[in-house]
């Protein structure tokens, strides 16, 4: 399937054919802004600078809610997964990881490991675009380069991400923690319980 990359800011904006032309856009480039579309007109779009609409209408495909934690006693982080189709949960998901490479990333580590198996199960599905939906800017931040990746688990992260974006169209919406988001709380509740296991 092609995919069209929109650099909006970088060394030279425009459109490219491939990661790899469009990465050499924004690697390093301080905040690069960017994203990958399935058509032309959509990336256009995103260049046009029009803004998007608001709400739930973009979100026509895969949705994921991902959220970590992190159990000190048991030296663990949790990942919590919520994936949605059409405001209907299609499954749910909870991680353990206890690698000591890690774990001075507390819940972290588990939001990013959360984002990960989220990413892998939309390509499993042969799913072509999916929307994260997270309450740690580092997500998307560490994923379009404008965090800097220092500790091993943002690297990881970064490579993960890179080596499957090339496959699905991934887009990343904030909501705050705790406020009472249905499926950001489940995505707690679950990252919690594998925490705890």
């Amino acid at each position: 399937m092609a995919k069209f990359y929109a650099v909006k800011m970088g060394r030279q904006p425009g459109i490219y054919l491939t990661w790899s032309e469009a990465e050499k856009q924004v690697k390093g480039f301080p905040n690069a802004k960017f994203k990958s579309f399935s058509t032309k007109e959509a990336a256009e779009h995103f260049l046009s600078g029009v803004p998007e609409q608001s709400g739930l209408a973009s979100d026509n495909g895969l949705v994921a809610y991902v959220d970590g934690s992190f159990n000190r006693q048991k030296g663990q982080y949790g990942s919590g997964i919520v994936l949605l189709r059409e405001n209907k949960v299609v499954e749910t998901l909870l991680i353990t990881g206890n690698d000591s490479t890690y774990i001075d990333s507390f819940q972290i580590a588990g939001e990013v490991f959360g984002c990960i198996e989220a990413i892998k199960w939309a390509h499993t599905h042969e799913e072509s675009q999916l929307t994260i939906y997270y309450d740690y800017q580092g997500i998307e931040s560490w994923a379009l380069g404008e965090w800097q990746a220092n500790k091993p688990i943002s690297k990881t992260y970064v490579e993960q991400f890179r080596a499957l974006r090339a496959t699905i169209d991934v887009r990343f919406k904030k909501v705050k923690a705790h406020t009472g988001d249905t499926y950001n709380e489940m995505a707690d509740q679950l990252a919690k319980a594998a925490a705890n296991q």
